[in-house]
């Protein structure tokens, strides 16, 4: 018989971020720039330590705040998308799709290392980022973690990663 393994699922009220967006689909359809009122869970599954917890809620809780905190209120750009071609100088971040144009303050654009800005991709960029912040402090004993947006209240996008 295999050793449990357990998992912590987080979902909490501060876990939501607004922000906008576009992305392309259908092969070369651009949408207009909209925005969403996102939410986040996060899981992390492994076994229990001496405590006999899996990690501590509080450092997971205060990891995925800090990244939803600063995707808050912006506009979410992909760094690595053929078609949407985003540049930025000293003030401002100009995205090009074909002939559509839009400039928008630098403080107020975040590019992210997707391809499109979806809900899947932005599940994965936010699961690298939370294990990144707490691979020190958890330790290298949980297995994967889990990371599900909402885009539209039940719409969720997810990411699994290995730890």
């Amino acid at each position: 018989m295999s050793d449990p393994c357990f998992r912590v699922d987080l979902t909490k009220e501060q876990f939501v971020f607004s922000a906008a967006h576009f992305i392309t689909f259908a092969g070369d359809i651009c949408e207009r720039i909209h925005g969403h009122n996102y939410a986040v869970r996060v899981s992390v599954e492994g076994p229990l330590d001496e405590n006999r917890y899996v990690v501590d809620f509080i450092a997971l809780r205060d990891a995925v705040l800090n990244e939803t905190q600063a995707l808050d209120h912006h506009v979410l750009l992909p760094q690595d998308h053929r078609e949407i071609l985003v540049t930025n100088d000293e003030q401002e971040t100009t995205v090009r799709f074909r002939e559509r144009r839009w400039v928008f303050p630098n403080d107020d654009a975040i590019v992210l290392p997707v391809v499109n800005t979806t809900a899947e991709e932005l599940a994965r960029v936010i699961a690298e980022r939370v294990r990144n912040a707490t691979k020190e402090k958890f330790g290298d004993a949980l297995s994967m973690i889990e990371v599900a947006v909402d885009e539209n209240y039940g719409q969720w996008g997810v990411c699994r990663l290995p730890w």
